[in-house]
């Protein structure tokens, strides 16, 4: 029977594969909650579909697939230590930047659960050669080529995607091994990869709920920010319950909408 997903329908979904839908352009990009995302042509928007057994270590822990994805990205981009002069950024929870002022891309994943497997559906959008509404990769690789006399080579939607698809797969296959002790190394492993793209760590950001500033300590094994108080107390924050706005380096509560029942 088709699956309904995200406005396409998907047919013979194989169970133990993944499935890629691909797409041009988009009419109605959709973000967290109620955020739109604007999808010109050069962009390269992607749906990954895959399940998960729930008895592995991802499975216990599906909140990390939105972080794994944002890793893929960055990865992707670079693809030698050259590339690192991006200066790509990872925002918590979703988010791809340039730096700290101009986001490149998002993240969406939506999982339900069957028995001992999830079903995963991991929306990817990333400006690659469209120079609006904000920024794009090729538009800073040829910066950088200008301003410091390189000569990195720009990318295809074509080759983003499938380097993306790599990575996701690599870490996929890695966190849901039968081999508990190979699964606990890569997960440790990707935790310190993580924090070491994002562009949060030890920083302050003021808490509108608690109407004070936190410091920012990490994240925990499900993929959730981790705040210290000045008292030094620490808190988790979940990033379904809360919206990190860093031009304004603001945490804020985000309005809980009913779901719909069709």
């Amino acid at each position: 029977m088709p699956r309904k997903r995200d406005g396409i329908t998907l047919r013979c979904i194989v169970p133990s594969t993944g499935t890629v839908v691909i797409s041009r352009q988009q009419s109605n990009g959709q973000g967290r909650g109620s955020n739109t995302w604007t999808s010109p042509d050069g962009c390269a928007m992607f749906t990954i579909h895959c399940n998960i057994s729930l008895q592995s270590l991802l499975g216990q822990r599906l909140s990390l697939l939105q972080l794994i994805a944002a890793v893929a990205i960055v990865q992707a981009i670079e693809k030698s230590p050259e590339y690192k002069s991006m200066n790509l950024k990872i925002k918590w929870p979703n988010d791809i930047f340039i730096g700290e002022e101009s986001k490149l891309g998002g993240i969406l994943a939506t999982s339900s659960i069957s028995g001992d497997d999830s079903s995963i559906t991991i929306g990817c959008g990333v400006n690659i050669h469209n120079s609006s509404p904000s920024i794009c990769v090729n538009d800073v690789i040829n910066n950088i080529n200008k301003t410091k006399n390189m000569t990195l080579d720009e990318f295809t939607t074509e080759e983003f995607i499938v380097r993306t698809l790599n990575f996701v797969n690599t870490w996929i296959s890695d966190l849901t091994t039968n081999n508990q002790s190979n699964a606990n190394k890569s997960i440790n492993h990707f935790y310190r990869i993580y924090e070491s793209l994002w562009m949060h760590q030890n920083k302050e950001v003021f808490v509108e709920k608690w109407n004070e500033s936190v410091k920012v300590i990490g994240i925990d094994e499900y993929g959730f920010l981790r705040v210290q108080k000045k008292d030094g107390q620490t808190l988790t924050l979940h990033a379904d319950a809360h919206s990190f706005d860093v031009k304004q380096n603001i945490i804020r509560e985000k309005m809980m909408i009913s779901p719909k029942l069709c």
